[in-house]
Parts: structure tokens; C-alpha cells; sequence
């Protein structure tokens, strides 16, 4: 991943610095709300939750598959608050199926610590060259 990503890169100090890991049905990050990511007093703003979502789904091309995806389509659906109360979120995202040779439909989802889903996410990441 780029060094100065604002969802992954090491070298952004403003960053969100997602660290993305394989699962049985695509990838996975843990994210640690701080207080400057509220949107309301208290509750994470939902840019923050949605570029959480974007980064994860784009990045299931780049773990699993070595390539560089970007995204071309993303529809979200907010469910619930997220606190920002000191507890990690869980962000996942797997493939719903591929469209064409470099488009993937791709599904995710952020849930509380409790395994609630706050926010789920569907859609079309297209392969980039590098």
C-alpha cells in the first residue's frame, strides 16, 4: 500500500492507517475511532466510516489478487451510530462477484464491537494499473 495513503499509509500522520489482513471470505481491518473523527458529539462522522469502508473493499483486489483496484461505484447504507467510546470497529469486505475481467462487485460491512453491523457497503471496484 502507499506510503502516505490517507486510509493506510504509514506516513500520513492525518491518516486513518488501516492495517488489512486475509480472511476465509476476503480481507479485514480493525479501525480505533479517536475524538477527531466525530462527526454529532460522540458518534463517528459517517465520511470517516465510508472512506473506513472504501479503503477495506478497494483493497480486497490489492490482498488477494497483487492488483491495484479503485473505486468506480460505493452505496452505503448507515444502520447504526458508531461511538466513539475507545473500542475498536471490525470493517470486512469480500466479493460479491466479478462483472467483467477488471470489475468486481464487492459488499462490506463496519460492525461495533458488540457485532452489530453499523454500516453496510456494496459496490464496483475496477482493476488500475500501476
Amino acid at each position: 500500500m502507499e506510503g502516505d495513503c490517507f486510509g493506510c499509509g504509514d506516513d500520513n500522520p492525518a491518516g486513518l492507517k488501516l492495517r488489512f489482513e486475509r480472511t476465509e471470505a476476503g480481507v479485514a481491518a480493525r479501525f480505533l475511532p479517536r475524538p477527531e473523527h466525530v462527526g454529532a458529539t460522540g458518534i463517528l462522522h459517517g465520511g470517516i466510516a465510508a472512506t473506513c469502508l472504501d479503503e477495506t473493499m478497494a483493497a480486497l483486489g490489492f490482498v488477494l489478487d497483487g492488483v491495484h483496484c479503485v473505486t468506480a461505484t460505493l452505496q452505503l447504507r448507515y444502520r447504526h451510530r458508531v461511538p466513539v467510546d475507545g473500542r475498536p470497529v471490525l470493517i470486512e469486505a469480500w466479493r460479491d462477484r466479478a462483472e467483467a475481467r477488471r470489475r468486481q462487485r464487492v459488499r462490506g460491512r463496519l460492525s461495533l464491537a458488540d457485532g452489530t453491523v453499523a454500516v453496510e457497503a456494496e459496490g464496483i471496484f475496477v482493476q488500475v494499473g500501476r
